[in-house]
């Protein structure tokens, strides 16, 4: 019988080369090649330093780096003479370079892990600024919104149904303290990721004396990774970041929610401006609030893929391994990126929105909700138990809505009666203070609650938080962009050295 002969394929298999490599390529042209140059020159620059390499070598590299065209680099299309970007890089390198062997030298104490896991972080702190600064320019929106609505009293709502009056500050600032947490830990997220993993090379170090403060420095750093396994096997630094952004999205699709609710026309309490509205193509009448739906489809889409993105890595050996690296990083900065567009166009929207301020007073005198502090009156007056003063109001309450009727001082005085076997120490003039919203927000004064002065104190305080943090942001951007410069100055030093 005759035996088949299978030829052995060489690398990259065609299937291997269009299902992969291509595709890798492509992405890391568009998110890592900037990162890979300043990386290279990081390194060329640190082990000129230590003495691993001459200054005529360092030379050499750094003019075979600078000659490298990126727009030519960018248009390039994969056809598999190459794995894959690094190793297209290290074959220009070694075209720029009058020794061939020198390009060479510029690998010495390093590997593709430590590498790629730079890289990684380098891209992923960019889009975090981004997050960080979208979601203190909506907390700002929310800020303002509030400042200006401070009196504007409104119905709140439990379990969707109306519940006591507070006012459109006290509910905005609501969002505001969830967003300032959202921001702290986005923060947290940025400083535990912005730390070095270059110079672990594989996974232990090197035997060369490499200087790993040195090139954590010069790429804006806070230090490096202290264990060089940890720096290739950990998967935290993008975990925590994706968790807080699914997080942050949970929050901005819940508060776009609310806003969608307040633009319905059976609500009529929002309206958004006409740069954010769109029609119908067949009913004229429409006014359709899509900014904000957009808002909620893409926080949707961006939690979706955080949870990708966890489960993807789930489970998985805890060391250099695929799972974490070129098929999966796009969709990280995919998830970052809906969640800035999601987080920008929220603020956008919300900026010029106009609230119903006459219904949404309306509303909140409506449906008994002022009741809770007729009872905590009676309690207070009466000397009775909260529990007794509950009951009298509540069938209170059912009477009035029998008789189709406001909560008169006639009903609550038979309840009353029926209750605790006499009246009430109230008249009918003190009973419509009592149960107006505006005595309802007034009164409640304690730390968190809606009254005028501690809104404006709670205000006052999250203005100083947003500050606050856009002086960090301010710090980080000023702390990379001068790692940036050094490291031009330190390239250009030895050049004309």
């Amino acid at each position: 019988m005759r035996k088949e002969v299978l030829t052995e394929e060489k690398f990259p298999a065609e299937e291997y080369k269009e299902t992969v490599l291509q595709e890798n390529f492509e992405d890391a042209k568009r998110y890592f090649l900037e990162a890979y140059l300043q990386i290279d020159y990081a390194h060329a620059i640190m082990l000129f330093e230590q003495g691993i390499i001459t200054k005529s070598e360092a030379k050499q590299l750094l003019k075979a780096l600078k000659s490298i065209d990126l727009e030519k680099i960018r248009a390039i299309v994969y056809d598999g003479s190459f794995e894959d970007l690094f190793f297209l890089l290290q074959r220009e390198i070694k075209n720029n370079c009058s020794d061939p062997d020198t390009a060479g030298k510029l690998h010495t104490a390093r590997s593709r892990n430590d590498i790629d896991a730079t890289l990684y972080r380098i891209k992923l702190r960019e889009y975090l600024f981004e997050t960080i600064s979208a979601v203190i320019e909506l907390r700002k929106v929310f800020l303002d919104l509030a400042e200006s609505h401070q009196k504007t009293v409104i119905p709140a709502y439990t379990h969707t149904q109306p519940a006591q009056p507070t006012t459109l500050a006290h509910f905005l600032l609501a969002m505001v303290e969830n967003l300032n947490r959202d921001t702290k830990r986005l923060i947290r997220a940025f400083e535990n990721l912005n730390l070095c993993p270059l110079g672990s090379a594989a996974i232990t170090t090197s035997g060369f004396p490499i200087d790993r403060f040195k090139t954590a420095s010069l790429l804006g750093f806070d230090a490096p990774m202290r264990n060089s396994y940890g720096a290739i096997g950990a998967i935290d630094y993008f975990a925590e970041a994706i968790s807080a952004i699914a997080v942050l999205m949970i929050n901005i699709g819940r508060f776009a929610q609310e806003f969608l609710l307040m633009s319905m026309q059976e609500f009529g309490t929002l309206e958004i401006s006409e740069g954010f509205v769109q029609g119908s193509s067949i009913m004229p009448q429409k006014r359709n609030p899509v900014a904000l739906e957009h808002v909620r489809a893409l926080a949707s889409k961006a939690f979706g893929g955080a949870i990708g993105v966890l489960t993807a890595v789930h489970n998985t050996p805890f060391g250099d391994i695929n799972d974490i690296e070129d098929d999966l990083q796009p969709l990280i900065f995919g998830v970052v990126k809906d969640a800035n567009r999601s987080t920008r166009l929220f603020g956008a929207a919300m900026r010029s929105a106009k609230f119903n301020e006459s219904l949404l007073k309306k509303r909140a005198g409506e449906n008994f909700i002022t009741v809770t502090e007729l009872a905590d009156e009676i309690v207070r007056r009466e000397n009775l138990s909260f529990r007794l003063a509950h009951e009298i109001v509540g069938k209170a309450v059912r009477k009035s809505l029998e008789l189709n009727s406001t909560l008169t001082i006639e009903i609550l005085q038979e309840s009353a009666e029926e209750t605790i076997g006499k009246k009430l120490s109230l008249d009918s003039d003190e009973l419509e203070r009592i149960l107006s919203p505006e005595h309802f927000v007034e009164i409640r004064k304690v730390y968190g609650g809606p009254a005028p002065e501690e809104v404006e104190n709670s205000l006052s305080a999250e203005m100083q938080e947003v500050e606050k943090d856009k002086q960090w942001l301010r710090d980080k951007k000023e702390k990379l962009s001068r790692a940036r410069t050094k490291l031009e100055e330190e390239v250009d030093s030895i050049l004309k050295s």
